[in-house]
């Protein structure tokens, strides 16, 4: 993620029982619509299992909302739409109200053998523990088990990695900070303060949610005293909200989604960026960028790319369609030209472009790069064109699947005749 953040090791549930019965919704909202033509299959307290699933033959329900028109492609109406109020009492209640009714008909999961197994896998002490970060020569993980219900988060040399049992140095401990505080606390992810090679990484926000809820409370916190960062020491502290942020540098925080109603866009997402100076109050940061309150999303973030500064603006038009201004360096904000709904990203001195649709000759589905200075200061498509490079062009049985990076390398997963292979590209950096 280019804005630096880790959300690895998040649990979507964790052990909160309000947030199992928001999960469980899933399972009870789908047995409302038998008429529609649907497969009713039963997952066990949210989860998806990959396998056989058997088909449930499951009676009529019998509350007032089975009989509730669905919304078709003549008539959009949906009689639903009151449930995106998520966290109202009415809702919660109509939600609990579900469950009993799925319980009574397919029974409490945690009473079938499978539910004590599948328990038995994800709190096993033999799962991997993987690295979300690598910061200063040690290795991060977040981790949660039987006795770390909520999580730890934690770090090792690499040598004490490769052994059979590490020995880890405790970094936060979300059980005793919900227990301190009694708010079942679940891990949101780290964005670091990046401030370049050879500079010690000794910063990052951590993000917590109330029992798995999309709002966050967002802290800074000191990853050598493995402490957070008190406001009246000059620390950052986000109010619970549904916020992005991104360090700008030490001093300045680029953060949305705190500023009220007003800011946010007509689907519930930040509409404005603003930066926010360390030891002042939230109410004086300046807004720099905003969009319109029909856009899906409006956001923004700094980073450090192999080197170089990049600061990038967007706007999310739909749920497929976006527009970019890029900043690199000192040079002035440049917006992006590319297709709306193209994916853009960076790499070194290179900006990749992803399509979705045809352009400059290029086919729908094909990975572009070109250098970034010199494509966004290009005068027309014609002078764009000749700066394109494609990376991947997909053929009628070859497709990219993904796309991940090494220090050196962009590593392109494409899936040809049903095989994976991948495939690396080096830039010529210095």
């Amino acid at each position: 993620d280019p804005g630096g953040s880790d959300p690895g090791g998040s649990d979507p549930g964790g052990s909160d029982p309000e947030m199992l019965t928001r999960l469980r919704l899933c399972s009870a909202a789908i047995l409302l619509a038998p008429s529609a033509g649907l497969r009713l299959f039963a997952p066990s307290a949210g989860l998806r299992l990959r396998g056989s699933a058997r088909p449930l033959a499951i009676a009529a329900p019998s509350m007032s909302m089975a009989d509730a028109a669905l919304p078709t492609l003549e008539d959009l109406t949906d009689p639903r739409e009151w449930l995106e109020e998520v966290e109202g009492d009415k809702q919660i209640g109509w939600v609990k109200e579900q469950n009993a009714d799925a319980v009574a008909r397919i029974g409490e999961p945690s009473d079938k053998p499978l539910y004590g197994r599948l328990l038995e896998i994800m709190e096993s002490d033999e799962k991997i523990p993987y690295i979300g970060r690598v910061l200063n020569g040690l290795y991060y993980n977040f981790w949660q088990d039987e006795t770390h219900v909520q999580g730890i988060w934690r770090r090792c040399t690499l040598d004490e990695y490769r052994k059979a049992e590490p020995e880890w140095e405790l970094v936060l401990d979300l059980d005793a900070l919900s227990a301190e505080s009694g708010v079942s606390w679940v891990w949101g992810g780290s964005t670091l303060l990046d401030e370049g090679p050879g500079v010690r990484k000794d910063r990052v926000m951590v993000s917590l949610s109330r029992g798995g809820a999309d709002a966050k409370v967002s802290r800074e916190f000191d990853l050598d005293a493995k402490e957070f960062v008190a406001v009246m020491d000059g620390g950052f502290e986000l109010p619970e909200a549904k916020s992005q942020l991104s360090y700008k540098d030490r001093d300045t925080l680029l953060v949305g989604g705190v500023f009220g109603e007003g800011e946010m866009t007509d689907s519930g997402y930040p509409r404005s960026v603003w930066e926010w100076r360390r030891g002042t109050p939230l109410a004086e940061a300046t807004k720099v960028y905003e969009g319109e309150q029909s856009d899906v999303s409006v956001g923004g973030f700094a980073y450090l790319d192999r080197g170089r500064r990049y600061e990038l603006r967007y706007r999310s038009l739909t749920f497929y369609t976006s527009s970019y201004e890029l900043k690199v360096g000192e040079a002035a904000w440049a917006p992006i030209p590319i297709p709306a709904d193209a994916n853009v990203g960076t790499f070194a001195d290179q900006l990749l472009v992803t399509l979705r649709s045809a352009w400059l000759g290029h086919p729908a589905g094909a990975l572009l790069a070109a250098p970034a200075d010199g494509f966004l200061g290009a005068g027309d498509d014609a002078a764009r064109s000749a700066l394109l490079t494609p990376l991947f062009t997909p053929t009628e049985t070859c497709s990219l699947e993904a796309s991940t990076e090494t220090k050196n390398y962009l590593v392109l997963s494409c899936l040809d005749n049903v095989v994976t292979e991948c495939r690396f590209w080096r830039p010529l950096m210095p």
